[in-house]
């Protein structure tokens, strides 16, 4: 049957004994039977309430000062990207937001980021700019806070999961990567239902952890092509899994394809998607041994139906030679204006994909 809602799980179900086996029954009909769920006490609401609390003020730095740390400072996909400037499902999306991730250096293998003798996908790692302490007092300690408890939560969250896949509990931890990110992300308001994000998964790692105030707009689909709305509940994380976990599941636990609604005028929707992600080097040849592994032990997906509305995932593409050459691809495709500056020699062949 469709999901109509998105179910709410518990964490502190899980620091009981007697109420764990009930918390990874209902993570594990979330995985299989939706992709999208609500998590509620999962300890990091107070970090989570500063953060949200900052946003305003986080956007109405100066337009000089944003584009300082513009991401097209940087090949890492890090820094602020101004509205209109990402694309989502071959449209423009209407959003402006700063990007960062949990890396503090670049990739060790490729130390030096202009050498293009190198993989171009091993330039992705490395350290994002953050507006200064003279213009946003504590911003980068705020946002550096959450990171690390954000890491934190995605690692224990991966723990339950492989528990009630009935799979080991660090079944998953071998395939984390070293850059997970983060975006602080405002949605003005709009005249029409224009486009905040396009219909998509996302590409970028095992699983995905929003945080979003009370306004509303993101939408998930159903297996029977209905747009559902996750509706904003207080003191939660939206998480939903990203096509890394997808590809290590072989396709039994499905990424579910969802949007964003701008919101009407006058109003702004503010969100701060947290994305734990997969290791860049990670093969088609390693996902079939993680695939042997647990053949048997996650049974088949039942919901074809939901499976057939779902985006594409490019990163089961043998075309790309692992993933963080079809993660570079996307990126490439939602950042053009990055592409432009830093991947100009490459950049063609992936955006003629879409053109």
């Amino acid at each position: 049957m469709s999901f109509k809602s998105l179910p709410i799980i518990d964490l502190a179900l899980a620091d009981d004994p007697s109420t764990k086996q009930e918390l990874l029954d209902r993570l594990a009909d979330a995985l299989f039977r939706v992709g999208f769920l609500y998590l509620v006490n999962h300890g990091v609401e107070k970090e989570a309430d500063e953060l949200m609390e900052l946003m305003p003020e986080v956007f109405a730095v100066s337009d000089e000062e944003k584009q300082k740390v513009a991401m097209t400072t940087n090949p890492h996909f890090v820094g602020y990207t101004k509205l209109g400037a990402e694309m989502t499902a071959r449209a423009v999306d209407q959003r402006e937001q700063f990007d960062f991730g949990s890396a503090t250096e670049v990739d060790p293998l490729n130390p030096d980021v202009s050498d293009k003798t190198n993989p171009q996908w091993r330039r992705i790692q490395g350290p994002s700019p953050y507006l200064p302490d003279s213009v946003l007092p504590g911003f980068r300690k705020k946002v550096e806070t959450y990171i690390s408890k954000m890491d934190r939560l995605s690692n224990r969250l991966l723990g339950l999961i492989g528990e009630c896949l009935k799979l080991d509990s660090d079944a998953l931890m071998p395939f984390v990567g070293r850059m997970n990110r983060l975006k602080l992300v405002k949605y003005p308001g709009s005249e029409e239902n224009k486009q905040g994000v396009g219909p998509h998964k996302d590409s970028s790692g095992l699983l995905t952890l929003l945080l979003q105030d009370s306004v509303g707009g993101l939408e998930v689909l159903n297996s029977d092509g209905e747009w559902v709305p996750a509706k904003p509940v207080p003191n939660s994380f939206v998480v939903n899994m990203a096509q890394g976990f997808e590809a290590l599941t072989g396709g039994r636990c499905t990424a579910t394809s969802h949007r964003v609604i701008s919101p009407p005028p006058g109003v702004t929707r503010y969100s701060i998607p947290y994305f734990s992600s997969v290791r860049l080097d990670l093969t088609l040849d390693m996902i079939n041994k993680q695939l042997d592994y647990i053949q048997g032990r996650i049974p088949e997906p039942t919901d074809q139906k939901r499976r057939n509305n779902q985006a594409s995932t490019e990163f089961l593409d043998p075309k790309y030679s692992c993933f963080g050459e079809a993660h570079l691809r996307n990126r490439i495709i939602s950042h053009r204006d990055v592409a432009a500056i830093w991947y100009k020699d490459i950049k063609d062949k992936y955006l003629a994909e879409v053109l």
